[in-house]
């Protein structure tokens, strides 16, 4: 009787909160974080420490079997956004999908229901006619349009300092840009002895301090830690750990590796495989991991320290998650999760995950049921009273929360799918994953000394190919393949990924996407 009486406060609470007291929500996401690389987690690398993460933690819901929607950012961001199956509208890899005109987000729901809105950081949705931040429902903007930024090389000045050497390279710095960040539709900002990850702070800092009767939606994703980490956020932090400064001279000479130098080097990719995808393994790669992962964390704690300052905590909403699994290329570390982003092991799609509402939810909740990005968009809706425009795949989280179901997605099949050329696809029921690879993969592992630096050896972690059935219930790490044991079964998910396939769109390339 108790517990039905508190399900119908918290329901009529709900119901009551668009009409009156508008909770705060504000949405952090980070860049290829580790599974292990968080301190609330039961299975966290003895190296991490992120005193504000677990802090957030404590003060809300923990998710231990959470999921993106792909292991790799851009389609996974799509996902989340939308609350539905990025392949819906064809999104399956990378320059695929887009963002098109047809699909609503959470920015222009939370807009409709009287919110202000922000878009502070990382923006990557593969292009299409929706895919700028002001486009797709946020008033305001500062940060990037691209996979991956420079945390440092910030200003005008650097990029003419790359121009005025590009004469020994016929290459341009691509994979990860130099330069001013943009503010609003286009506006180029400069900064100089600042970090990306400090400048994201500020920034939301300040939009969640403004005076207004409003409540107010952000939007704030970290490039942390998303490589290339060629060094430490500041001096401070390089000393914590042991790590070389490495500082940028724009006027000297020889830019030394690991910085790109266009004369010494004429062939970005060469050098960008070198430095960012373990081609020359950084002997510090894993202390500068950690150091940028020490920043994010200290600019979370500062934001939430702002929101108690201004007496808005308790009714602030904060999401906290990564896009996609931790990347063996930037140092990561999964425990004991197998494999890395890129691939549909649990390595690539699980993901830390926390929802704090200190006013709602009970202060250090863990909850061991599988959910997904895709269902913070329908937990909002949910909140704030507003219908989502179109069919959402996603559940909300409430009545999970609240104890009301112990199972949100109890009888449904999940699918994860990264498109025909990855040959890579997942139906997930309950506690069975059948995972499908059309070719095997053998990711480089990193491997510390006894001093927590990296080895010159890798170790290498092999995927196999073929359908590949698992228990994760009781093997976690996806080290027993029991497709032969359950041929029935492999054939029932194999027929229900079949019939949900048959229900998406075939690739498109973001750039064409209507």
């Amino acid at each position: 009787m108790i517990k039905k009486i508190f399900i119908l406060l918290f329901v009529s609470v709900v119901v009551c909160i668009a009409k009156s007291d508008k909770p705060n929500v504000i949405v952090i996401l980070a860049d290829d974080l580790g599974y292990a690389d968080v301190g609330f987690h039961d299975v966290t690398a003895s190296d991490v420490h992120t005193p504000n993460l677990d802090r957030l933690a404590a003060s809300g819901v923990s998710f231990l079997n959470a999921y993106a929607s792909s292991p790799i950012c851009s389609n996974s961001r799509l996902a989340l956004s939308t609350g539905r199956y990025q392949q819906r509208w064809g999104a399956y890899y990378y320059a695929e999908g887009g963002l098109p005109r047809t699909e609503h987000t959470i920015a222009e729901m939370m807009l409709e229901a009287g919110y202000r809105t922000m878009k502070v950081g990382k923006t990557h949705m593969n292009d299409g006619p929706k895919s700028h931040p002001m486009k797709h429902g946020f008033e305001r903007f500062l940060g990037f349009i691209h996979h991956s930024w420079d945390y440092h090389l910030l200003s005008s000045k650097d990029v003419q300092a790359y121009e005025n050497k590009r004469r020994g390279s016929p290459q341009k710095m691509t994979q990860s840009p130099i330069g001013p960040l943009t503010r609003n539709e286009g506006a180029k900002e400069s900064y100089e002895g600042i970090t990306t990850t400090e400048i994201f702070e500020r920034e939301a800092i300040s939009f969640i301090t403004e005076e207004s009767d409003q409540p107010f939606y952000l939007r704030l994703s970290f490039n942390a830690v998303h490589t290339p980490l060629t060094r430490a956020p500041n001096p401070q932090l390089a000393k914590k750990y042991g790590i070389p400064l490495r500082p940028f001279d724009r006027d000297a000479a020889v830019w030394k590796y690991p910085l790109w130098d266009p004369v010494k080097q004429p062939n970005y990719k060469k050098w960008y495989s070198q430095a960012a995808h373990l081609g020359i393994p950084d002997p510090y790669g894993r202390k500068i991991y950690l150091a940028h992962l020490e920043q994010m964390d200290l600019a979370i704690g500062n934001l939430m320290n702002a929101l108690e300052a201004q007496g808005i905590a308790d009714n602030t909403i904060i999401f906290f998650s990564s896009d996609n699994g931790g990347s063996d290329q930037s140092y990561a570390n999964n425990g004991n999760i197998n494999a890395y982003k890129y691939c549909l092991m649990d390595g690539g799609i699980k993901v830390p995950m926390v929802l704090s509402w200190p006013e709602r939810f009970e202060k250090g909740t863990r909850i061991e049921a599988t959910v997904t990005h895709r269902d913070l968009f329908a937990s909002l809706s949910e909140i704030t009273g507003i219908a989502p425009k179109k069919s959402l795949d996603g559940k909300s989280l409430l009545p999970l929360i609240d104890g009301s179901v112990s199972d949100l997605h109890a009888g449904e099949t999940l699918f994860w799918d990264s498109g025909r050329k990855q040959g890579n696809w997942v139906a997930r029921q309950g506690k069975w994953k059948l995972v499908y690879r059309k070719k095997p993969k053998d990711y480089k592992a990193y491997q510390l000394d006894e001093n927590g630096l990296v080895k010159k050896e890798f170790k290498t972690v092999p995927i196999a190919s073929g359908l590949q059935l698992y228990d994760l219930e009781a093997d976690p790490g996806e080290t027993k393949n029991l497709a032969k044991q359950n041929p029935e079964r492999v054939t029932a998910m194999k027929k229900m990924y079949t019939a949900w396939r048959s229900e998406m769109a075939e690739p498109i390339r973001g750039r064409d996407v209507k």
